[in-house]
Formats: C-alpha cells, sequence, structure tokens
C-alpha cells in the first residue's frame, strides 16, 4: 500500500536479528526496526543520547514452535524438559522416551530477539556449549530437515507452508507448562491463547 502511494520510494528490508535491526534505528541508518523482543534499557538510553526516542508498536503475537526430525518417534515436551535440553543437561533422546540418539542442538546467534527470549523465557539458564548458532530459521529449519537427532525453534510463520501445513521434513512438537499441564500444539487456533511459548513482535520507528 506504501509503495503503491509512493512510487518513488524504493523500500529494502534486510536481516541479521532484533539486536542488529534495533541498532542500526539508534545509529540512524534505517527508518523502521523490526524486533521479536522490547527494546532494551541501555539500547534506549542510547537512543535518547542519540537525540532520537523509538516509538513501539505491537504488530502481531508469535507462537515459537519446538521442532525435531519427521523420524523422530517423539511428539510432545514438557517446558522443563525442553530447557534441560537446551541446557545440556539432558543429552540424549531416550531420556524423554526417545530413541537412543544424542541430541543435537540447533538455535539462533546472539543477537537473535529469538535467542534472547527462549533463554529468558524457556532455558532460563545458559544454553549448552554444544549448541549450533544459525544465522537465520530457515538455517535452523533446514539442519532439522537433515539431522534425524535435531531439535530446533521457530516463530510458527517459518514452519508452515502455503497451504498452512507444516513444511516437510519436520515434526512440531506439542508443548506443556509441566507434566501436569495439557499438551498443546502451536498450530491448534483454538488453544493458542494456552500456548506457553509465545511473545509480542514489535516494529520501532524514530
Amino acid at each position: 500500500a506504501y509503495s503503491a502511494a509512493n512510487p518513488d520510494v524504493k523500500i529494502s528490508v534486510t536481516g541479521g536479528g532484533s539486536g542488529t535491526g534495533i541498532a542500526a534505528l539508534i545509529n540512524g541508518e534505517i527508518s523502521i526496526a523490526t524486533s521479536s523482543r522490547a527494546i532494551k534499557d541501555t539500547e534506549l538510553k542510547q537512543a535518547r543520547d542519540n537525540g532520537m526516542e523509538p516509538l513501539e508498536f505491537t504488530v502481531a503475537r508469535d507462537t515459537l514452535s519446538v521442532i525435531v526430525n519427521k523420524e523422530n518417534p517423539i511428539s510432545k515436551l514438557t517446558i522443563e524438559q525442553i530447557s534441560k535440553i537446551y541446557k545440556g543437561e539432558i543429552k540424549n533422546w531416550k531420556e524423554v522416551g526417545g530413541n537412543d540418539k544424542e541430541i543435537t542442538l540447533y538455535g539462533r546467534q546472539s543477537t537473535s530477539g529469538t535467542y534472547i527470549y527462549f533463554l529468558e523465557e524457556v532455558v532460563k539458564g545458559d544454553y549448552a556449549k554444544t549448541m549450533r548458532n544459525m544465522e537465520g530459521t530457515q538455517a535452523i529449519i533446514d539442519a532439522t530437515k537433515q539431522d534425524k537427532s535435531a531439535i530446533g525453534y521457530a516463530g510458527v510463520g517459518y514452519i508452515l507452508d502455503e497451504k498452512g501445513m507444516p513444511v516437510d521434513g519436520i515434526k512440531v512438537i506439542d508443548v506443556a507448562k509441566d507434566k501436569n499441564s495439557k499438551y498443546i500444539s502451536p498450530l491448534d487456533e483454538y488453544t493458542i491463547t494456552q500456548y506457553p511459548i509465545s511473545r509480542p513482535l514489535f516494529l520501532y520507528v524514530s
């Protein structure tokens, strides 16, 4: 709609993670920063020191999906189990009822808002040093398709095809807050508000 009204303006979209976008906005390099986490107090101070006041718009709510290879028999996990897996305390799929295979961890790089959100809200500790830090969410999905022992995380928009079905090669895990709670799929529109791993998505402008 903006392009139709402003045909002479070129819009360029670049990735790199929430922290990268917010830093670029603070430095006056871009007009709009997209972020999957709220701006930090330290970033807000930097912006104000630069004479700029970031405006925050909450534009969507995203469910963060936990994914495994389609051949993995595991279909559900609790938050505690996911946390222990990503801390490196659970190292083999047999410890959560799966095959006798060492778990391969995939996650985002540290500039990613998704990396930070998952760390603070799910892992609640340090990631295992064995976690493979991927440049983008698509890289996590591609790795999970290829690696039968993989576990990864991705925003729900990345794991669905044009028909709204999970992309081929991965399985989306049902998640429960604890072992006494109901396991919920991030794909079920009727229970989505109860899904335990969800977050707001933001746009920031000067």
